[in-house]
Order: structure tokens, then C-alpha cells, then sequence
């Protein structure tokens, strides 16, 4: 009788994610077939991305971080960098090249190394956490090149914020120091060895993880593509105007907070601050953490702490970036003006704004520990930053 009760309390806990997963499934498929144009341009502009800009930014750093770890040379270069990491992030000598693929590859380098290590048992489930809390970072690739040069036509803007991110990520980092050690764990007997072919394994490896992520970068492009199609972003944009906003920042902040590139496309042409631009590097969007929750068998962190690090790293870059624009004038020309009039008349209807907010809400709950039709086995080891 206990089990009985206890079984229908769960039950009726999980229906309001039932009800969101059966409600956004519903709004897809009826958007699909309404509206086949628009996911169209949005798979188009998804590929675009990829190919301009993610692929050929990030592949080869996905395929360096898991020969790094593969090889066997992320051991060999800890036992020279051990000390620093010991002092900064009391952190084994290994996770050195975790922090500095994370720093220099971008957002899933970082966490690809770590999942690397962590699989050659060369890191606690702990240690790995704790990484991830601020490994995952913009890279100089990303934000000199395809941000500040290409996109801002501004080098000087690109240079002021990736100082705002990577300053801000490597304090997070050192706040992470005081709650945990540096002894490396305990080898195993069955942990894998070293691949025969590390860098055959390393292509194939980062092969499959950049077609998972061009397919997350796809799928959130037809997502935005609605949300623009349907002028859910321009009621944003006029919301939030009405209470003091910069139009370009209210235009910006939906795309800002799901997907990075296409967010930085949308806040470069309607001229978002550069403060909100750190924000969002550092934040990284919902298909990032999407993407860096992929690359791990069993997640070695809790989800909502890994976003709530994400935020912090935003809230962090966007005041270290509104603190460094006086010694960087050149950098406050990097955003074009924002043009375009906001109408009255270009509000999205109120259901479409209702069912795009409920799968907004899916994606962010995908994953966590509570999952649609169950609880999630403990995995072994912490769920937690400590």
C-alpha cells in the first residue's frame, strides 16, 4: 500500500512535464506543417552557421582536445603543470589542458577534454565538476574572428570582450579552488587504455561530436526562425522597450539566451550593447549546455548548478566588459544603430507567444534530473559541485 501511494504521488508530480512535452510535440508538428517555408530558412541559416562559422572554428580544437587526452599527453604535460593548477584550481596537473582548450578551443573543447579525462580516469567525478564550471568559455576564434572582426567589424570590440570572459571565467575558477582537492584519483584496473591510433580515434571522435552539435545549432535555427517569423522577438523587443531597454537588446535577448551564433548575428545587426554581448558569451546559450550535456555518458555535475555557473560567467563578463569599454573607446563604435521602428501592430499572437514559451521551458528542463516519465538512477559518484 506504501509503494502504491508513494508511486501515484510521483506520478501526479511528473504530469505538468507530461502535459509540456505533449503540448510542445503537438506545437512543433502543427508549426512543421503550417509553416514549412520558415523551418525551411531556418535548417538553411542553422547550415549556414555551421559551415561558416562552427565548423571551421571548432572542429580542429575538438580534434586536438581528445588526442590531448587520447594519447595519453594530458597526463604527461600535468606532471609539469601541477603546480599551477594545484595553487590557481587545486586541481591535478592533467586538468591544465581542461582549462586550456576550454579557454582557447571555446565552449565544447573544454568540456571535451574533460569528458576525455574523466573517461582515462585521470579525473574524479568531483574534479571534473568542478571544471566544468568554468571550462566552458568563448574562445579567441570565435570571439576575435567571427564576433568581433566579421560580425562587429570592430577588432577592438572583439579584444575587449574576450578579456570580459576569460577574466571573469578564470575567477569563477579560482572560487571553485576552495571547495575541493587536487589528489588525482585512484587508477582502476579496468579504466581504457590508451587508444592504439589516438589520432584516428580523435578525428572519429570529434567528427561524431560536431555532427551532434550541428544538429542541436539546426534545430535551435528553426526554432529562432519562428520566433522571428511569428514577431515574437519584436514584442519582446517593444516589452521590454517600454521599460527602458535599448531596442537592439530587447531585439537580441531571446536569440542571446538560446543560441550564441545566431544570437550574436541577430544583437550585431540591431546593435545590442557589447556589455550584453559578454553576457551572452559568457551565459553561452541553452544549445550549448545542450551540447556540452551530450559529450558525457553520466553528467558529473548537477545540471542547474552548471547553468547557474553559466549565468554568474555572463553576469561577471558583461560588468567586466561595461568596466573595461572607458580604456577601449574605439570598441564603443562596434555596434551598428538599430534602424528599424518598432509598431504596435508587429506583436505576435498571444497563443504562439504561449506554446514558443513552453518549448523554451523543454529545452531548458531536458536532461535534468527529473526526467518526463521517471526518476534518473543515482549515478555513481557526486551529482553535486561538492
Amino acid at each position: 500500500m506504501t509503494t502504491s501511494r508513494h508511486t501515484l504521488y510521483i506520478s501526479k508530480s511528473r504530469v505538468w512535464r507530461i502535459a509540456a512535452a505533449a503540448l510542445g510535440t503537438a506545437a512543433c508538428a502543427f508549426a512543421l506543417l503550417r509553416f514549412p517555408g520558415i523551418a525551411g530558412a531556418g535548417v538553411t541559416q542553422g547550415l549556414s552557421s555551421c559551415m561558416s562559422t562552427l565548423i571551421p572554428s571548432l572542429f580542429p580544437f575538438m580534434v586536438l582536445s581528445t588526442y590531448m587526452a587520447e594519447s595519453g599527453l594530458a597526463a604527461a604535460m600535468g606532471k609539469w603543470l601541477q603546480p599551477l593548477t594545484r595553487l590557481f584550481f587545486r586541481q591535478p596537473g592533467c586538468a591544465a589542458t581542461a582549462v586550456l582548450m576550454g579557454f582557447v578551443g571555446g565552449y565544447p573543447a573544454g568540456a571535451k577534454t574533460i569528458s576525455g579525462l574523466l573517461e582515462q580516469g585521470e579525473l574524479t567525478r568531483e574534479q571534473a565538476g568542478r571544471l566544468l564550471c568554468f571550462c566552458v568559455s568563448a574562445g579567441p576564434p570565435f570571439v576575435l574572428t567571427a564576433v568581433g572582426t566579421c560580425l562587429l567589424g570592430n577588432p577592438s570590440a572583439g579584444v575587449v570582450l574576450l578579456l570580459s570572459v576569460t577574466l571573469s571565467g578564470l575567477f569563477l575558477g579560482i572560487c571553485t579552488r576552495f571547495r575541493g582537492n587536487a589528489q588525482p584519483p585512484q587508477k582502476k584496473q579496468n579504466i581504457e587504455k590508451i587508444s592504439d591510433s589516438p589520432f584516428v580515434s580523435s578525428v572519429m571522435g570529434a567528427g561524431r561530436s560536431m555532427a551532434a552539435m550541428c544538429a542541436l545549432v539546426i534545430g535551435f535555427s528553426v526554432f529562432l526562425q519562428f520566433l522571428e517569423d511569428l514577431g515574437v522577438l519584436r514584442s519582446v523587443a517593444r516589452f521590454l522597450l517600454l521599460r527602458g531597454f535599448h531596442p537592439g537588446n530587447g531585439l537580441s535577448l531571446l536569440p542571446f539566451l538560446t543560441e550564441i551564433t545566431a544570437g550574436c548575428r541577430t544583437g550585431a545587426i540591431a546593435g545590442a550593447s557589447l556589455p550584453l554581448f559578454a553576457f551572452a558569451l559568457g551565459w553561452g546559450g541553452i544549445c550549448v549546455h545542450l551540447q556540452v550535456f551530450s559529450l558525457f555518458r553520466d553528467f558529473p555535475l548537477s545540471r542547474w548548478i552548471f547553468r547557474l555557473f553559466r549565468f554568474l560567467h555572463g553576469l561577471l563578463s558583461g560588468i567586466l566588459c561595461w568596466v573595461l569599454l572607458p580604456f577601449f573607446p574605439q570598441a564603443e563604435a562596434a555596434s551598428s544603430q538599430w534602424s528599424s521602428q518598432l509598431s504596435a501592430a508587429a506583436s505576435a499572437p498571444i497563443p504562439a507567444v504561449i506554446v514558443l514559451f513552453v518549448l523554451l521551458l523543454v529545452m531548458a528542463l531536458d536532461g535534468s534530473r527529473f526526467t518526463l516519465f521517471g526518476r534518473k538512477k543515482s549515478p555513481v559518484g557526486h551529482d553535486a559541485l561538492i
